[in-house]
């Protein structure tokens, strides 16, 4: 386990490995970066990360048949490294995916309705309920989502419930499928230029890094929300700034940066406009424990030479 902070201790990964291993298996915890893995790291039959990332240095230095990642995302680890030396990459999908719906919407809805400006004032001994006007009614709104997977389709269930008017865009699926699923299929200019709040819910790729960059905020309206429970890279943070000091936003929610934990005198941090959270959208109790068990479980039938849901590259075999 190259990250054991993250949860504390290994313990439930032990005991899943002994019970799946028949107890024929050592678990070490070893917090480490990906440059730190050769010298720290010795042999190991399975690499298990969170977000630590896994070069195919490391791979080479540890003579791993797996890597198995805590996650539903698969940035930082190197897929075709891994598939040219035969080792099986592995994620543990839609564990989170009401919970990250469910942190989405909350992170608009408290912007919308200017909880942030209305506890900061209130604080301060203002008691006026003017301070974030114009809060429209949810029904007036639209909840855009840029890309359309198991978790955006839990936010726009979500949104829809509450009365927001659902739209999303998603290159890879085509327009039934998401009318099927419960928005309404736009292309990327219509939902920057219609959505009064934008979550985005795509993965971290070489296309969609800084994707979200100045000329795409500029097209937002001034009253506009922008939510990021997907990667923090693929925004430019420094755009993002830029808005909202021009009041160019009404404000972001952000549960991931580009930098994690980000700097303290990052300016993105104690405004009344951003609310940011911890890269905690997947957490509740159950998702904690789905993911420790399933992750543990979906990496060793990889080792084992099954074909499982979350084997990333099949064509590792």
């Amino acid at each position: 386990m190259l990250d054991p902070d993250w949860f504390g201790d290994v313990e439930a990964e032990r005991e899943h490995f002994e019970h799946l291993l028949n107890n024929d298996v050592v678990v070490d915890a070893i917090d480490c970066t990906d440059e730190e893995i050769p010298e720290r790291v010795d042999d190991a039959d399975l690499l298990l990360t969170h977000y630590t990332e896994v070069s195919a240095n490391s791979m080479d230095a540890t003579g791993c048949s797996v890597v198995a990642r805590y996650a539903t995302g698969i940035d930082g680890i190197d897929i075709d490294a891994a598939t040219e030396r035969g080792i099986r990459v592995t994620r543990v999908p839609t564990y989170c995916n009401n919970e990250v719906g469910m942190h989405a919407v909350s992170l608009a809805l408290a912007l919308v309705r200017g909880l942030p400006m209305y506890d900061a004032a209130t604080s301060d001994g203002v008691w006026e309920w003017r301070d974030p006007v114009p809060i429209h009614p949810v029904e007036d709104l639209t909840f855009g989502l840029l890309a359309f997977g198991n978790k955006a389709q839990a936010a726009g269930e979500k949104a829809a419930t509450l009365g927001f008017d659902v739209c999303a865009y998603d290159p890879y699926l085509d327009d039934e499928t998401i009318r099927e699923n419960g928005a309404r299929p736009v292309d990327f200019e219509e939902l920057l230029e219609s959505a009064d709040i934008v979550s985005i819910h795509m993965p971290l790729t070489e296309e969609t890094e800084s994707m979200i960059d100045a000329d795409v905020i500029d097209q937002l309206d001034d009253n506009a929300v922008l939510v990021n429970t997907a990667r923090g890279r693929i925004i430019d943070e420094e755009a993002l700034r830029t808005a909202l000091e021009d009041d160019r936003l009404r404000g972001a929610g952000l549960d991931v940066f580009r930098e994690e934990p980000p700097s303290p005198d990052n300016p993105l941090l104690n405004r009344e406009d951003v609310i940011a959270t911890p890269h905690a959208a997947w957490y509740s109790t159950r998702s904690e424990e789905v993911l420790r068990q399933r992750g543990t479980e979906i990496a060793v039938a990889a080792y084992n030479g099954e074909i499982v849901d979350g084997l990333v590259n099949p064509d590792a075999f």
